[in-house]
């Protein structure tokens, strides 16, 4: 089923919608949540948690991109969930090294008071990854929503691992001066 079709079931609330979504990207909101969580029943529970939300979401949004707004919304909830379940265990693991690697670039969004501020954030990044080639934001995307390693980037782009981190380590640099001509920093 398309992506506008599974959108329509969820505005006329037909329950269907959920398990056609289940059915077409069950799989990427458990490697989303898999590559964030550890323990089965976590990333369960996540899936679950991210279609819970899908459906108290839609209405009133209307994602112009289905798989990309379950990853975002799966990414998130994973995210928060890793946070309480390692609370007292900070700065291990590849989750902190990633958001640590963008803390120098973004603020953390405690520092943003509205969510305004975030959207039009967003909207900067999104903006910035634009004018970014193929590559570099193939390996941004790769690295800071999907959360794979560097070695993991460069086997699946058959790119040396100093590739990617130079790469990564150039654009965060851009982003940073693309950001503080926008305002943002």
């Amino acid at each position: 089923m398309e992506d506008a079709q599974i959108i329509l079931l969820f505005n006329q609330r037909n329950e269907a919608a959920i398990s056609v979504t289940a059915e077409k990207y069950g799989d990427v909101c458990i490697k989303t949540a898999g590559r964030i969580l550890e323990a089965q029943q976590d990333i369960d529970e996540c899936v679950n948690d991210t279609l819970m939300q899908l459906w108290n979401s839609i209405p009133p949004q209307c994602p112009s991109n289905l798989a990309a707004f379950l990853v975002t919304i799966t990414r998130n909830i994973a995210l928060d969930r890793h946070k309480y379940n390692t609370r007292h265990k900070r700065g291990k693991g590849q989750i902190y090294l990633v958001l640590d690697e963008l803390s120098e670039c973004i603020s953390s969004s405690e520092d943003v008071e509205d969510t305004i501020d975030e959207r039009l954030l967003a909207q900067s990044v999104e903006n910035f990854l634009d004018n970014l080639s193929y590559d570099a934001r193939t390996i941004f995307v790769q690295r800071y929503l999907v959360m794979l390693s560097v070695s993991e980037i460069a086997e699946r782009y058959d790119l040396s691992e100093s590739k990617v981190k130079v790469t990564l380590m150039r654009v965060r640099k851009k982003l940073r001066k693309y950001l503080k001509q926008e305002g943002w920093l």
